[in-house]
């Protein structure tokens, strides 16, 4: 049985959305899941004993400064971000959620394998299924989100699971890539919580647990 686990964080709101994600997971029979909001555990011996991680809360986030200004500033230490390298890198999975593809750069970008920093205002829209044969597709049909479509750029080695189509050009929202030995999923859908109460997309994340950890 897959142990995944749920890092839970506020950053892109994700805290609201990871105990959703938490429930669901565990009402499956094939699936074990935890949840904690400890980034140490990335850095920690404690990691390996998970088959996936679930990451919503990125890697950058936006600070406020003492002039008014903003500044992009690291989400998770160097020493955690390797933490998490290393354990998709040497055979495990990752769930990417939404704004972990979200202003980011250098071994995040290659871990991922694209990401976003500009998309229009949130919208209702219909995802397409472009390959219902991958098992992270199984068993879905297309389906309607109020979400963000991120305008993306990524790596042609992605396969691209499922898109949007904004401004009469498809989007991806969901992809595969593999970094080192590992597994990586990845959706931009994710904005709120509402996106994980939708059937289809706790179907897609169900899947994508079991694909990821190589079940």
């Amino acid at each position: 049985m897959p142990s995944v686990l749920v890092l839970s964080g506020p950053n892109h709101g994700f805290d609201k959305s990871a105990p959703i994600i938490h429930d669901f997971l565990s009402k499956q029979g094939d699936v074990s899941a935890t949840l904690t909001d400890d980034k140490a555990i990335l850095a920690s011996p404690a990691l390996s004993a998970h088959d996936v991680c679930v990451l919503g809360s990125g890697f950058t986030r936006r600070e406020r400064q003492a002039d008014g200004s903003s500044k992009l500033v690291n989400e998770l230490t160097d020493a955690q971000a390797e933490g998490l390298f290393a354990f998709v890198r040497g055979g495990k999975g990752l769930i990417g959620i939404h704004g972990t593809g979200w202003w980011i750069g250098g071994e995040a970008v290659n871990l991922i394998g694209g990401h976003a920093n500009w998309h229009p205002p949130g919208l209702e829209f219909s995802v397409h299924i472009d390959d219902p044969a991958h098992p992270a597709m199984q068993g879905l049909g297309d389906f309607t989100v109020q979400d963000e479509i991120y305008m993306s750029a990524w790596d042609p080695s992605i396969h691209v699971l499922a898109t949007a189509t904004w401004s009469e050009k498809k989007h991806p929202v969901a992809w595969t890539h593999a970094y080192g030995k590992g597994r990586v999923f990845y959706t931009a859908l994710g904005h709120g919580p509402g996106t994980f109460g939708n059937p289809e997309v706790q179907k897609m994340i169900s899947n994508a647990a079991r694909w990821a950890s190589g079940n």
